[in-house]
């Protein structure tokens, strides 16, 4: 092997581990509520009940970015614990008996904040990275736990 094809191999493997170092610090989410919320904290376990339609905390309104956005698998993963084919399945389930309700569902990443701004008892997560206006808090992130 040539010292060109050395180097060359060299940088790639380099550029490949910042890349995957780059996506590990990207794949997390945050969990926010309107400012005005009488929620400051919430625990996994209580976020994973409360958008698996599992608890019932009086007033407050989950809200579910659509399938195929990022921040929804990473939520899917490192909250809930299950992928997007298992929780579809799950929601096809209680759908079917009448049970719950699955959380409302924001298109986007920017209607999601606006559903948040705009109502007080409303619960939803976003990339750990995104910019957030002076009306919501986050009140749960996946990087700490």
């Amino acid at each position: 092997m040539g010292i060109l094809m050395k180097r060359l191999l060299l940088i790639t493997c380099l550029l490949l581990n910042s890349a995957a170092t780059l996506a590990k610090s990207n794949d997390h989410v945050m969990v926010v509520t309107h400012r005005d919320s009488s929620i400051d904290s919430i625990s996994k376990s209580q976020l994973r009940n409360l958008f698996m339609g599992n608890l019932a905390l009086p007033g407050v309104t989950p809200i579910a970015l659509s399938p195929g956005e990022v921040a929804r698998s990473i939520f899917n993963v490192r909250v809930i614990g299950l992928t997007e084919s298992r929780i579809q399945a799950y929601w096809a389930q209680m759908r079917f008996s009448g049970r719950q309700q699955r959380p409302e569902t924001a298109d986007t990443i920017d209607e999601l904040i606006l559903m948040i701004e705009s109502t007080t008892n409303t619960i939803g997560y976003l990339p750990e990275n995104a910019t957030l206006p002076d009306d919501v808090k986050v009140i749960y992130r996946s990087s700490e736990q």
